[in-house]
């Protein structure tokens, strides 16, 4: 069995890695109400209660990449942020607040800062049943003007005007498959796109979801079963990317 080297694992929010990190911590647990009586026989019972996941940081100080200003004005604002832990062989991503953020600085010694974000709903483990189908959002074809991409990240989609669309690589669904998409959008003009699963050659299999800036995390009902796309779909002139494209069976 290969050994995962602790440095490899980055804690990514809202696409961009949290600067200087020294750790990161990930921990699942769930509530186990007490549920012994009297026909126990002398043992502790329980029931399964809620569940939850967090995620902590530690970190150097730093005025290069996503440091302190961004993750406080999240607080402050009370603003979602897509949180993604890569590096460990898959990605683990979900919708997650942050819960707490310190600056901390020592006499002569480099200034720390340590936060820690609760998830909201799921972290999902990106393997095996539940692992990524998508590896490239224009694997099929695309009607933009431009586009461009970098493994699952379109860093540029230009549509002057009218109708465009990208397809991505090919996805096996089945009939009442929830999938679930999770990305960050950023816009620089005009229309924002929508997303859907499509079926090749043929039309809609899913509910369309339209695409809102930042953090989307979008859920597909299939209606057939066949060989589909994730369609990615402009109706007007814009100018857009994204960050990584999660499209996963949840």
């Amino acid at each position: 069995m290969s050994k995962i080297n602790g440095s490899n694992l980055l804690l990514y929010a809202d696409g961009t890695a949290i600067a200087s990190q020294k750790t990161c911590t990930v921990s699942w647990e769930q509530d186990l109400p007490g549920a012994s009586t009297k026909d126990s026989s002398g043992w502790e019972e329980h029931i399964n209660g809620t569940k939850r996941c967090t995620c902590d940081f530690d970190a150097l100080f730093s005025t290069d990449g996503l440091s302190d200003v961004y993750l406080m004005t999240s607080l402050l604002n009370r603003r979602s942020l897509e949180l993604v832990i890569d590096g460990g062989g898959f990605p683990i991503v979900g919708e997650a607040d942050m819960k707490s953020l310190v600056i901390n600085a020592q006499k002569e010694e480099a200034a720390g800062l340590s936060g820690s974000f609760k998830f909201k709903g799921p972290a999902w483990l990106l393997t095996g049943a539940f692992a990524n189908l998508l590896t490239d959002p224009k694997g099929n074809e695309h009607e933009y003007d431009t586009l461009n991409t970098s493994g699952i990240i379109i860093t540029s989609a230009i549509n002057a005007a009218g109708d465009a669309n990208t397809r991505s690589n090919t996805i096996a669904v089945t009939l009442g498959d929830v999938i679930k998409v999770i990305f960050y959008q950023n816009s620089t003009t005009g229309q924002l796109p929508t997303y859907s699963m499509y079926e090749i050659g043929m039309t809609y299999v899913s509910n369309t979801v339209q695409a809102v800036s930042g953090l989307n995390v979008m859920t597909f009902v299939v209606t057939k079963t066949c060989s589909s796309v994730l369609l990615i779909q402009n109706t007007g002139a814009s100018t857009w990317s994204t960050g990584k494209i999660y499209c996963f069976k949840a």
